[in-house]
């Protein structure tokens, strides 16, 4: 299991996997609540996925340190690329992965240096300006999957969290999603099917936004 010998090697709240997937954690800071969070109170990551989050004090990774762990999942491979084996890269973790913008671009550009062929995908919040959709795409990352908690705007504050930055609000996450899809990039919405969420609703928005698929992830209570 390559993802899983990468993620062991890795410094403790680097990497982790689930199923044959390698993840890569960029930092525990937050904008918002985030996945451990949203999925409710009784959520758990599965122990044999190695995930922490950072621990305290705890320098967040490198581009160069982040690379070196994606190098040693594929370097046993028979190709470079997996192909439609190749489950690829996500950036995730405890915190929002975009808080590090520059280092995720440059970890990608680092690892094509090498290896052509793998496959890069984030997990956002959603809540960043079009800048950053743009840097993204400009950087061909892809896949973005991004959380869609709800199509209502009151609702969304509630489940969310959001930091009280000036991107924080629901309108912020659409604007992304339909950015990234203006971009041409491959954008998937994700719902937590939370008590009183509709997720018909936040699916129907996500197809108005330009969202190339929409996905409904289990709550935990």
């Amino acid at each position: 299991q390559m993802a899983s010998a990468a993620a062991s090697a890795a410094r403790p709240g680097v990497a982790y996997t689930l199923g044959r997937t390698l993840y890569l954690s960029l930092t525990n800071r937050s904008n918002a609540a985030g996945i451990l969070q949203t999925r409710g109170p009784g959520f758990v990551m599965p122990s044999t996925s190695l995930f922490v989050p950072l621990p305290k004090g705890a320098a967040e990774p490198t581009a160069v340190e982040l690379a070196a762990v994606v190098d040693a999942c594929y370097q046993h491979g028979d190709i470079v690329g997996m192909g439609e084996n190749d489950r690829g890269v996500v950036f995730a973790g405890a915190g929002e992965p975009l808080l590090r913008l520059d280092v995720l671009v440059d970890t990608m550009d680092l690892v094509r240096e090498s290896r052509h062929g793998v496959l890069f995908r984030v997990r956002s919040d959603g809540l960043h300006p079009t800048t950053t959709a743009r840097a993204l795409a400009d950087a061909k990352v892809d896949r973005v999957t991004v959380a869609l908690a709800t199509a209502d705007p009151r609702q969304f504050r509630a489940l969310v969290k959001p930091s009280g930055n000036e991107h924080d609000d629901l309108s912020t996450v659409c604007g992304f999603i339909a950015s990234l899809a203006e971009f041409g990039v491959d954008v998937e919405a994700v719902t937590v099917a939370a008590p009183n969420v509709d997720v018909a609703a936040a699916r129907k928005l996500s197809e108005a936004l330009g969202a190339s698929s929409h996905r409904t992830r289990e709550y935990f209570p």
